[in-house]
């Protein structure tokens, strides 16, 4: 199994509002995918970090294989995910614990 980690920062000309719009867009998005993508055992999004964190989202994922980690990157339905982060996000993180 795969535990794949990600975090972003919002750009920092976003609103509050826009952060609060663009946050549950994303939570609705993520949690569509486990449905879509049969590779993903399971799925967190975090839209609000909170306490000492120095990130504003945050996604926990588990995915059965390495190779499925690729299946899930390239998914279309994730595609249109990653073009709304890339759209209102920066600072990407990502960890992979194999």
């Amino acid at each position: 199994m795969v535990r794949h980690i990600v975090s972003w920062n919002y750009n920092p000309d976003l609103s509050p509002e826009k952060r609060q719009e663009v946050g549950q867009l994303l939570l609705e998005r993520f949690n569509a995918l486990p449905a879509l993508i049969p590779c993903l055992q399971k799925l967190e999004f975090f839209p609000q970090a909170g306490g000492q964190s120095n990130c504003d989202l945050i996604l926990y994922t588990e995915i059965d294989t390495q190779e499925n980690l690729v299946t899930y990157r390239d998914h279309p339905e994730h595609q249109k995910v990653v073009q709304i982060i890339k759209e209102h996000c920066c600072d990407r993180r990502c960890t992979d614990l194999i």
